[in-house]
């Protein structure tokens, strides 16, 4: 399941770079960083698929738009919220940890809302 399985190694990507000490060498932290880069795509695209698959055909663009308007939205408040824990401090190191804890946790509950039995008929309706 790529879904599950991407926003897994996602979240436990940002909850590795969360903990990183401030020290840790530029590779190390380059290297923590490519499963956020590479599970976020391999996790959208299967889920597009299946928002696809469980709706009817005559809704399909409506629930592509608003799919994709909700991510637009997500992107923009969490850059807010993010960039707004980075200023609200004289050291950004805290609100850094913070952003990417949050955001990891978000992540893991989307990857577990996922193996959650499904509600088939409500997507039809």
């Amino acid at each position: 399941m790529p879904i599950v399985g991407g926003f897994l190694l996602m979240g436990t990507s940002l909850v590795v770079l969360a903990v990183l000490p401030a020290s840790a060498p530029v590779w190390l932290i380059a290297v923590a960083m490519i499963p956020v880069g590479c599970c976020g795509p391999l996790a959208m695209q299967p889920t597009t698929g299946l928002l696809l698959e469980n709706v009817p055909a005559h809704r399909s663009g409506v629930a592509s738009a608003v799919f994709n308007t909700s991510r637009q939205i997500g992107g923009a408040l969490a850059v807010a919220a993010f960039g707004a824990l980075l200023v609200s401090r004289t050291d950004p190191l805290p609100g850094l940890r913070a952003s990417l804890l949050i955001a990891a946790v978000l992540v893991i509950a989307a990857a577990i809302a996922n193996v959650l039995p499904e509600r088939r008929g409500a997507l039809n309706r």
